[in-house]
Parts: structure tokens; C-alpha cells; sequence
């Protein structure tokens, strides 16, 4: 694990219902990417040449290769989960220029927010994110909390 002397991120949370957000890339990760961000609200264009099976069927799906022009005023946040470094390394690049907040898959450099692993129930949300430089201790904290959050929300609504 990195001991980067960066400071740490800022955990905000964000209201997507409704936003629309453009994942590029239609693989594994780009899916579970949708499944998240769907599960918060967003409004999904997926563009990419192929998509996988497991990919979520309530998105707009767009299938070809990234243009520039696929990031429009409406955006929101742009996901880029290409399976392709320069791919990837385009999309950051221009959802950039066009002052879109954009995650990398495969480049923590390149992201201006990171997904985290998210607990909740119903309006009560936390999350665990190491900034994509951990993901296994993400996972193992935020299944250590997933064990006692519904109990902590089942005794405050009994209070």
C-alpha cells in the first residue's frame, strides 16, 4: 500500500438522481460502475463497440468506439472503464477539457473521484474508499461494517 504524503481525499456525497453519466467501456468493470451509479439514480449512456453480458440492461447503450463529442453539456461525471490504456487515457483527457469530473479504471493518476465501497440502507449510506490504492482492505473494512450496520440501523429505529 502507497504511504503517498498526498492529503486525503474529500468523502463527498453527491446527488445523482436523475444525472445523466457517461460510462465508456462495456466489460466487467464498466458494469458493476453502472450497477452502482444506477442504484444511486443516474441516468446511464454506455458507449462502447461490445458489451458484456452482465451489463445492465436499463442504460442507453451506444455501440462503437468513444467520440469526443459523446461527452455533451448534460454530463454529469464521466467512468471510463475502456478495456484499453489509450482508450482510457483519450477519454481523461477530454472529459478534462470539458471540466467533467472523470474516473479511470485503470489509472488512479486520472481520476478525479474514485468509487468506493458503498453500505447502506434506505436513506443511511457510508463508504470506504482507499483512492484505488487498496481495494482488497476497501473490501475486507467495508464487509466488516456491512455485518453490524443493519443492526445499528434496526436499534436506532427502535429507540
Amino acid at each position: 500500500m502507497s504511504t503517498s504524503k498526498r492529503p486525503p481525499f474529500f468523502p463527498m456525497m453527491i446527488d445523482l438522481n436523475g444525472r445523466h453519466v457517461l460510462i465508456i467501456g462495456g466489460g466487467v468493470i464498466a458494469s458493476r460502475r453502472a450497477d452502482t451509479l444506477l442504484r444511486c439514480g443516474a441516468k446511464i449512456t454506455a458507449v462502447s463497440p461490445d458489451f458484456s453480458p452482465e451489463f445492465p440492461e436499463n442504460t442507453h447503450r451506444i455501440k462503437r468506439p468513444f467520440r469526443p463529442e459523446d461527452i455533451t453539456s448534460e454530463i454529469s461525471l464521466v467512468v471510463s472503464a475502456a478495456d484499453n490504456r489509450e482508450v482510457n487515457h483519450f477519454v481523461y483527457g477530454t472529459a478534462k477539457s470539458k471540466l467533467i469530473p472523470v474516473n479511470v479504471a485503470d489509472c488512479q493518476e486520472e481520476c478525479d473521484f474514485f468509487f468506493p465501497s458503498m453500505i447502506n440502507s434506505q436513506n443511511i449510506a457510508a463508504c470506504v474508499c482507499s483512492a484505488g490504492v487498496s481495494p482488497s482492505l476497501t473490501h475486507r473494512l467495508s464487509e466488516r461494517l456491512r455485518k453490524v450496520w443493519q443492526l445499528w440501523i434496526d436499534e436506532e429505529n427502535n429507540t
